[in-house]
C-alpha cells in the first residue's frame, strides 16, 4: 500500500509545507498532497517509499508546532444496509 495518512496537522498547514517536508527528507510522492483541515493524503511512488516516510516522518517532524503523524492511509469500510 502505498498511499499515505498524514495526520495532526494545524489548520495552516498547507500543501506547499508538506511538500517542504517529503522534499527535505528526499522522499518522492506521485500526485498532489489532498490537504483537509488536520490531516492530509498523498501518494508515494511505491511501497518501499511509504514505509520510509512513515520511518524518517512520523513523530519526528514537526509542523506549525506540531509533530505530523504519518502512516498507512486505510480506506473507510462501505457501511452494508
Amino acid at each position: 500500500m502505498n498511499k499515505l495518512y498524514i495526520g495532526n496537522l494545524s489548520e495552516n498547514a498547507a500543501p506547499s509545507d508538506l511538500e517542504s517536508i517529503f522534499k527535505d527528507a528526499k522522499i518522492p510522492v506521485s500526485g498532489p498532497f489532498l490537504v483537509k483541515t488536520g490531516y492530509a493524503f498523498v501518494d508515494c511512488p511505491d511501497e518501499s517509499w511509504a514505509l520510509k516516510a512513515i520511518e524518517a516522518l512520523s513523530g519526528k517532524i514537526e509542523l506549525h508546532g506540531k509533530p505530523i503523524e504519518v502512516e498507512h492511509s486505510v480506506p473507510k469500510r462501505q457501511s452494508e444496509h
